[in-house]
């Protein structure tokens, strides 16, 4: 059976082949409604032999080109793969040999990602190297004025003296040691 002379009837039985409701097919279709005049109409023409046989040739050629399995593929690549032999087409036929291994599932693709992780800067758009007496400067807590308990900041603590330095791994060794109940030399 071929195309339906009335176009929107045609429509309608591609609406249905679709898997659309009957309503919606009739007002898809071009068909004008009010209230449930839609579905009336809708079952009228689903009555149709006309437009019923032509929902079935529609679905009927839908089940064909849904008919595509990995056999039926698989079975195409080797008919494809036997011809290319024959004509000497060797590209051809090693193409149809690795499209048949691809899809049962003999070779897989891999690509390799490789990715730096890198952690975000504060100012993306500043790219020079600080000083260490810069990132302190910047990034160290600033120390409240505890004196005033006003909460602005206090002014910059006094250097310590050289003596009274000490440095992480000293530090580190007198807490261990102290913890342990030892004394140290101070």
């Amino acid at each position: 059976m071929s195309i339906l002379r009335n176009p929107r009837h045609e429509r309608f039985a591609q609406g249905l082949a679709k898997g659309l409701s009957g309503k919606a097919a009739y007002v898809e279709a071009g068909y004008r409604s009010t209230g449930n005049a839609a579905e009336v109409g809708a079952a009228k023409l689903v009555r149709n032999d006309k437009i019923a046989a032509r929902v079935a040739e529609l679905q009927a050629r839908q089940v064909r080109r849904l008919d595509v399995t990995v056999e039926s593929i698989v079975a195409e690549l080797e008919e494809a793969r036997a011809a290319a032999l024959d004509h000497k087409q060797l590209a051809a036929a090693v193409a149809a040999s690795l499209g048949k291994a691809k899809l049962l599932g003999l070779i897989v693709d891999r690509a390799e990602v490789e990715s730096v992780i890198r952690k975000p800067m504060r100012e993306p758009g500043q790219v020079e190297q600080m000083s260490l007496e810069q990132w302190q400067e910047k990034f160290a807590p600033k120390l409240l004025d505890q004196q005033s308990g006003n909460g602005s900041p206090a002014t910059k603590p006094e250097k310590a003296e050289p003596a009274e330095e000490i440095g992480i791994v000293e530090a580190l060794r007198r807490a261990k040691a102290a913890r342990r109940g030892k004394a140290t030399r101070f």
